[in-house]
């Protein structure tokens, strides 16, 4: 198992002290999985403080190791939370 960042991106803007607005970004934690998905669901199914999920438009993970597809740079694997919230059915 790996360790994993977990990060989102939240509903609404951040509007700071000078004045700017930014997307709003959140670490949310870090969980052990195998891969990123994983890791989003872990931390999904248990997470380590309470969330409003309907603040939350989707989630992300980075390994902590040295691995090379991390860095995506704004290329990752969003995992939104509808599809978490309604998985499909097999």
């Amino acid at each position: 198992m790996t360790k994993y960042i977990v990060l989102a991106a939240l509903n609404g803007e951040f509007l700071a002290s000078s004045g700017n607005v930014y997307e709003n970004f959140q670490m949310f934690g870090y969980v052990e999985a195998n891969d990123s998905f994983e890791a989003v669901k872990n931390f999904f199914e248990a997470p380590q403080f309470p969330i409003d999920w309907g603040d939350v438009m989707y989630m992300w993970a980075e390994s902590l190791g040295d691995d090379a597809p991390n860095g995506h740079y704004g290329d990752y694997r969003r995992v939104f939370i509808d599809s978490l919230m309604n998985p499909p059915v097999n």
